[in-house]
């Protein structure tokens, strides 16, 4: 032991005798502070720990708790309610194009050898040439029977005369067979859209049928309008000033939206307003965000002209405004020939693309009359119970000649007319069924929202798509 002083000598001896007990007392001292510091951490990890457990056993009983849990057997479930509505949804296209089998008679005058070819026409087949040649030149006389078939005089040439006169009005009057007087401007109009001066392709002679059947039908309300009347005097309609179907009949602002129909009073806000200083409708361009469309070129209505099928003037008709090129040579003449349920116009790409409008194809129509105000119900009623679907979504009384959509040249000038006569403006859509495909609905389940791609979607996103597609396919049909 080093030498120490003998004044601490016994104090060491001491210490050292009894350091057992004397390190008992001063380590539980050291270690409690270092243990208890040691003790919150470890708290605090098992606690985050035990949080997130507790969270993952919380979701894993939701999943065990919720119905129709994804599984082998619910897949196999869901499957089976995708093929029952495919099914149901197959039936009811075919049950509606069934349904307008009357309205699909192509003209005898044709021939026989025409109807059968026009009968095995299938999606994606043509026609021969001997059989479009045939319809470019017989077509125009079906035309010609379309006043007759209204009750008016046919007036229909290739030259119109002046616009106003009494040489553009085949007058019904006293003495006359006719009911009822169709404006000849609009007749030519109607007349030269036939007029083809090369071969049509097979989807111009389609689209130009399907035109040619719902002229028919609009013919045939006027028609059984004025069947009670003796006479021109007594008519319930006595003027056509427009008939439009198709192209002529798609608005730039459907029902007029963004257009200048509510004046701003005096103190009125800082609210959208049109050109002269009236508000914008709801729903019109400044509620939606999209301005109105630009009215595009057509081959049969003034613009481009028709393709040849396989030619090489197939060119892209794109629109007014410099527009992107059509991808075939009759998208064309697809152009704002349908619209969607809203009425706005569909371009030939949105046609293609759009779900519901592979089996159903909306048709715009304008039907602007001069008739008796009292005798208005039972024209809409007449239209109301027709065996085609028919949505008219505007009446307009005394309605500006200035309205949305194309200029047509329909008014003769001025006319005496009875004490009830008013000018009604009638616009709507026909719902045309397409020819039933079962392909089809293979190809429109990726283009919906939420539809699975072949072997990569889970259950559960099938089943999204089984609740969304139901609703759509009996709506469509209904």
């Amino acid at each position: 032991m080093a030498q120490l002083p003998d004044s601490i000598r016994p104090y060491a001896e001491a210490v050292f005798k009894h350091h057992f007990w004397l390190l008992t007392l001063l380590v539980p001292l050291a270690l409690l502070p270092l243990l208890w510091v040691a003790t919150g951490s470890m708290d605090t990890k098992i606690g985050a720990q035990s949080n997130k457990i507790k969270a993952q056993i919380d979701a894993l009983r939701k999943v065990s708790s919720r119905p129709d849990h994804p599984n082998e057997s619910w897949t196999k479930a869901v499957e089976t309610q995708l093929k029952a509505v495919r099914q149901e949804t197959l039936a009811e296209w075919k049950r509606f194009w069934e349904s307008q089998q009357s309205l699909r008679v192509w003209p005898d005058k044709f021939g026989p050898d025409f109807l059968r070819a026009v009968g095995a026409l299938r999606p994606g087949s043509s026609l021969d040439r001997q059989f479009l040649q045939r319809y470019q030149n017989m077509v125009a006389d079906v035309v010609r029977q379309l006043p007759g078939r209204m009750g008016a005089a046919e007036a229909m040439t290739e030259t119109t005369g002046k616009s106003g006169g009494a040489a553009s009005r085949p007058v019904a009057g006293s003495g006359s067979r006719f009911l009822v007087t169709w404006a000849t401007d609009d007749q030519v109009r109607l007349y030269k859209s036939f007029k083809w001066d090369s071969t049509p392709s097979t989807v111009q002679v389609l689209l130009a049928q399907e035109e040619l059947w719902l002229y028919g039908m609009l013919c045939d309300f006027i028609r059984r309008a004025n069947e009670k009347a003796t006479g021109a005097f007594d008519s319930t309609i006595t003027d056509v000033e427009q008939l439009a179907v198709g192209f002529p009949a798609a608005e730039d602002r459907p029902g007029g939206q963004g257009g200048s129909r509510i004046l701003v009073g005096k103190g009125g806000g800082s609210s959208e307003t049109g050109g002269d200083g009236a508000a914008a409708p709801p729903g019109g361009a400044a509620a939606t965000g999209r301005e109105p469309a630009s009215r595009p070129s057509h081959p049969r209505f003034g613009g481009a002209p028709a393709p040849r099928s396989g030619g090489a003037e197939a060119a892209a008709t794109g629109g007014l405004g410099g527009g992107p090129a059509s991808a075939s040579p009759d998208d064309a003449l697809r152009e704002w020939i349908y619209v969607d349920f809203s009425g706005r116009p569909l371009s030939a790409a949105e046609l293609a693309s759009a779900p519901e409008a592979q089996m159903v194809h909306l048709m715009p129509f304008v039907l602007r009359v001069v008739m008796d105000e009292r005798r208005l119900d039972s024209l809409l009623a007449d239209i109301a119970a027709a065996p085609i679907p028919i949505d008219v979504r505007q009446v307009r009384v005394n309605a500006d000649t200035g309205a949305a959509g194309p200029a047509t040249a329909g008014s003769s000038g001025p006319r005496r007319r009875r004490p009830y006569d008013v000018t009604v403006e009638v616009r709507g859509t026909v719902a045309l069924a397409t020819v039933p495909d079962e392909k089809v609905l293979d190809t429109m389940q990726p283009s919906l929202p939420g539809t699975p791609s072949a072997g990569m979607a889970s259950p559960h996103r099938r089943e999204q798509w089984a609740r969304r597609w139901r609703p759509m396919a009996t709506g469509v049909m209904s």
